[in-house]
């Protein structure tokens, strides 16, 4: 007979179920997020305000609000081409949606119909910084994860040939977080390393939350986005 110990071993893991599952009702912890923008907005304004590290305490609080609680609670809501939802569990909504509505969400201000109207290249661009973005073509997922592993924890937006979604680093795993068009096509979070979503000619890793970004966050200020195409034309891969 088998060991227990080893069957164990040999059994898959579900890395979907690995991940965080949020605590609170949606709109609540957008709402507790939002007061805590402000009162961080205000101790930045404030005169002699040590602004590293109140940055690096908003950051925090940022990430762990994004990756514990909001993109969480979208886990299982269908996935639709032009899915637009605004609600998790109702409706469906498609990947830029889904990056679009949670960066708002958290209380950045952007454009969520038409970044997510977005090709992956523009909304990147939008996001992240030059110095912390990072292009692989024709590249194994394993280097992509690899690089973003070395990049260090946090929050990274990946975009693929026709597909765009989150990665997130929580120094144990790199887990990608999107509005999935394969398999029964819904929200969900998975290993990195062997999610089908990452196979792909081109990707496009920007690292989120750097400083540009936080400021804008803490000034409530817009984030822009790149002027890009209407709708992504190309048929999505069979």
């Amino acid at each position: 007979m088998v060991p227990v110990l080893l069957l164990l071993a040999l059994a898959p893991i579900d890395a979907e179920h690995d991940a965080p599952r949020p605590e609170r009702p949606y709109t609540e912890s957008v709402s507790e997020l939002e007061a805590r923008r402000h009162d961080f907005g205000a101790r930045w304004r404030q005169p002699g305000t040590g602004r590293r590290t109140l940055r690096e305490e908003a950051r925090a609080t940022v990430l762990e609000a994004i990756t514990r609680q909001l993109m969480p609670a979208w886990y299982g809501t269908p996935w639709e081409f032009y899915g637009d939802s605004q609600t998790p569990g109702t409706g469906s909504i498609a990947c830029g949606y889904f990056v679009s509505t949670v960066l708002r969400d958290a209380g950045f201000r952007v454009e969520r119909i038409q970044m997510a109207q977005q090709r992956a290249e523009y909304i990147v661009k939008a996001l992240a910084p030059p110095k912390k973005t990072w292009r692989f073509s024709d590249r194994p997922v394993s280097e992509v994860v690899d690089r973003v592993r070395l990049a260090g924890e946090g929050l990274y937006v990946v975009g693929l040939d026709y597909h765009v979604g989150f990665l997130w680093n929580d120094s144990a795993r790199v887990w990608m977080c999107h509005a999935s068009y394969l398999g029964e096509g819904k929200v969900l979070c998975e290993d990195a390393l062997s999610s089908p979503a990452m196979v792909s000619g081109y990707h496009v890793v920007g690292k989120l939350l750097e400083d540009g970004m936080m400021d804008a966050w803490l000034e409530a200020r817009e984030l822009p986005c790149p002027p890009g195409l209407r709708r992504r034309p190309a048929p999505l891969p069979q």
